[in-house]
């Protein structure tokens, strides 16, 4: 609906418009005879619709966050002031909620990075924009989060071939706590529950399953703690701790 008011009248005029479209419109009237039609200057409008968008895939899914975004097609005729992915354990998320991003404003493609997420838990998620028309929405999409990381399982060998100035120890990790292993050994100190914070430790690589660890660097004659270690994305396990004496120097 088109119109314009006067000190005395109110004239409209109906018609149908189309949305994020161009009018240009003017006033008119008449005197009382019909003889005089007088014209008001012209008058240019633009009507606006939502955004138009679509949401992207979700990717890099893990136990606490994932990855996904948006590709705005069409601002509408106004221009996007904010922009993102939002998402829920429920059907049809809005921006009502907390949980989601803030990825900046204009058209085109963005990406989002959804985090705080919980493990093995299914989530609908779906693109947004909005502009002064309102806010609208991809398509929903879900994903299922991996389980929770969880510290790994790991036994110590027992420590065997002691020497003045070495051993032999080793680990056995029985669960990787649903998380790679990127690094395994023992760590040993004159103190019991040492540590991967100290330097006295051995690099076995990654991977679960059993490992052999050569000690090396001890002083003769005395008592060390021991224990293996496992590393994954929720942190370091270790394994139980066993306490040895190096052998004396020989005396002549």
């Amino acid at each position: 609906e088109i119109g314009a008011t006067s000190k005395d009248v109110t004239i409209f005029s109906d018609q149908t418009v189309t949305l994020n479209t161009t009018y240009t419109y003017r006033v008119y009237s008449t005197n009382q005879v019909g003889k005089s039609i007088l014209y008001s200057n012209e008058v240019t409008v633009k009507t606006i619709s939502v955004p138009t968008l679509t949401t992207t895939s979700a990717t890099e899914v893990s136990a606490i966050g994932a990855k996904s975004g948006g590709n705005i097609s069409s601002d509408g005729g106004s221009p996007i002031t904010a922009r993102g992915v939002v998402w829920s354990t429920e059907t049809a998320p809005t921006i009502a909620l907390a949980t989601k991003t803030n990825d900046g404003t204009g058209t085109g493609a963005f990406a989002s990075t959804l985090v705080g997420l919980s493990g093995n838990t299914k989530y609908y998620f779906r693109a947004y924009a909005t502009n002064a028309a309102g806010t609208s929405y991809g398509e929903e999409l879900s994903f299922t989060t991996s389980t929770a990381a969880l510290l790994p399982s790991i036994t110590t060998v027992t420590v065997t071939e002691i020497t003045t100035s070495g051993a032999k120890s080793g680990g056995s990790i029985t669960a990787d706590g649903n998380s790679a292993i990127t690094a395994r050994g023992v760590v040993w100190g004159i103190a019991t529950g040492p540590t991967i914070d100290l330097t006295t430790k051995t690099n076995n690589g990654s991977g679960s399953g059993a490992f052999v660890s050569s000690i090396t660097g001890l002083a003769a004659n005395t008592k060390y703690y021991v224990r293996a270690f496992a590393t994954n994305s929720a942190g370091t396990g270790y394994g139980n701790e066993f306490s040895f004496t190096t052998t004396a120097n020989a005396t002549l």
